[in-house]
């Protein structure tokens, strides 16, 4: 091994000066290259003595946390850490210290300089005997649009779930309602003139509440029948504007604000009137001792992987936003505002469903909805909706028939729920059509084999095959046949495609007017679009 010192007492002193500038210039250009790596990485490089005291911090802090190195620089290292984190982070500290080992990589919540908690994590290195560092080293990293991402897909994923058992339980439960609708409506027509009447009424007001909480509960789990159409949101915003303004008390400013030029949207007329309403009645009720809610509409375009609830492509969308001033959502119940029954009001004031209606409303039509504190103070809500080309069509309101249709036609009737077939079967009967009923679509089968038929009214979900497999068969042998599906499930959720096979839908539960109205309507080749 050379000895370097030794080495160099026998150089002349010329190559002696040559050989330390050439060692100083290797040691400042290493020096350089390490002091870019950690002054110009995205993440921050911390430095804490054995008294947590921070003797470095790298500039990268300025980014991540708003704060200027010397800020930081002879403080305690847990002067930004969130409360409820400190401890915890304190603890792996002292244990470090103590085995002398490097402390875990942990997350931990910090405070940035304008006030928001941001998500970090911290991966140390214990140089407490290096004397060189004389400290425990951290790697700090902003982890906050990851921990949303996760957050917001987790969100997804347990909203999911519950809308798959909200769903099935709305579904069953339309088929009761039907019943208890109908027979209703017979009993009130079988009853007029009697003081029994009114009672009657009753009962089918509560049935109505009863099947608005199914449509709302089918609404968040995407089940609900949608009748989308091609649709400027303005006119939606427009149109509504003044029922929203008498809503509001005396203290509560509304501003409106639509952008011109806006594309359509494919969605359903009333449902987004649903949305807007369920929207600022949120944002009246944050406010209750008065301040200022604002609706404006204007164009966006999301990128892949921004933090969305539920996750949309990328392209051009439609944003739909309501801000208010009020008291905002705390951080915890974030996670919760969409699920069916979660209310913040109280156990007197709603019912818990109007944001999660929103949310299946607008993720069954292809959207997704952004939540954020306002800089001032507040909730802002953004609803996106896939941009659509093409002209808004304007359609005049056609007056609504009073006597309700009759006919002579053969209808099968293909229904597994036996309450529902025999309601059904009665009331088309009683106004003069022929009606074969069925309980499986094989039995359905052996019935159209034997008859003409005119008219098929079949469930979609039923035991051996689905309604529309069915209504192929039979018109595959009755080509003139003409369909009328029944349903409380939308066509998409049941895996089938976007447009049904040559029928129309009647959404479950419907009254027996609405199905008299439907049957006519399709035997004469019309749309039901505005029935049910």
């Amino acid at each position: 091994m050379i000895n370097l010192t030794d080495h160099m007492s026998n150089m002349p002193a010329a190559n002696v000066d040559e050989l330390l500038s050439d060692l100083r210039s290797a040691y400042e250009a290493s020096e350089a290259r390490f002091r870019a790596v950690i002054e110009k990485s995205a993440d921050v490089t911390a430095i804490t003595d054995a008294n947590a005291v921070m003797t470095y911090v790298s500039p990268s802090i300025d980014r991540v946390l708003g704060f200027k190195p010397e800020d930081l620089v002879g403080q305690a290292g847990f002067v930004f850490i969130h409360p409820d984190d400190e401890e915890r982070m304190r603890d792996l500290f002292a244990t470090a210290l103590r085995d002398n080992t490097d402390p875990p990589t942990a997350p931990f919540r910090a405070r940035h300089r304008d006030g928001r908690w941001l998500r970090l994590t911290a991966q140390g290195t214990n140089l407490l005997q290096d004397p060189a560092v004389n400290g425990i080293v951290y790697v700090i990293r902003d982890v906050t649009q990851q921990y949303e991402l996760e957050h917001r897909v987790r969100q997804s994923e347990r909203l999911e779930a519950i809308g798959q058992l909200a769903g099935g339980i709305s579904h069953d439960f339309n088929n009761v309602l039907l019943v208890i609708r109908g027979y209703t409506s017979l009993l009130r027509s079988a009853l007029e003139g009697s003081p029994l009447v009114a009672d009657v009424d009753e009962i089918a007001n509560a049935a109505e509440r009863a099947a608005q909480l199914t449509r709302q509960l089918l609404a968040f789990s995407r089940r609900q029948v949608l009748q989308p159409t091609l649709l400027d949101l303005g006119e939606v915003v427009r149109g509504i504007e003044k029922l929203l303004r008498r809503s509001m008390s005396e203290e509560i400013e509304m501003q409106v604000d639509v952008a011109d030029g806006l594309p359509p949207v494919m969605a359903d007329p009333s449902q987004m009137e649903q949305v807007l309403m369920n929207l600022v009645l949120n944002a009246r009720d944050a406010i209750p001792a008065g301040g200022n809610v604002r609706i404006s509409l204007a164009r966006a375009v999301l990128e892949e992987g921004l933090p969305l609830s539920p996750p949309v492509p990328s392209g051009a969308y439609v944003a739909l936003s309501v801000e208010d001033t009020g008291t905002g959502i705390d951080e915890a119940d974030l996670p919760r505002i969409f699920e069916p029954f979660f209310t913040t009001k109280g156990e007197s004031v709603g019912t818990g469903l109007g944001l999660s209606t929103v949310y299946g409303i607008v993720a069954q039509s292809g959207g997704t909805i952004d939540v954020a504190a306002r800089p001032a103070g507040g909730t802002r809500m953004t609803v996106f909706l896939p941009a659509a080309s093409g002209f808004v069509a304007r359609q005049e309101e056609e007056p609504v028939a009073q006597r309700l249709p009759a006919g002579t036609e053969t209808i099968l009737l293909v229904e597994d729920e036996d309450p529902v077939r025999e309601l059904v079967a009665r009331v088309l009967e009683d106004v003069g059509y022929v009606v074969l009923p069925a309980a499986r679509p094989s039995e359905a089968q052996q019935l159209a084999a034997r008859n003409g038929i005119d008219l098929l009214l079949t469930d979609v979900v039923m035991p051996e095959m689905s309604g529309y497999d069915l209504a192929t068969r039979v018109r595959l042998a009755q080509p003139a046949t003409r369909t009328l599906f029944m349903s409380g499930y939308a066509h998409k959720a049941l895996g089938e495609a976007s447009e049904l096979p040559e029928g129309e839908l009647l959404r479950k539960p419907f009254t027996p007017e609405q199905l008299t109205r439907a049957v006519r309507a399709v035997l004469d080749g019309d749309s039901i679009a505005e029935i049910a």
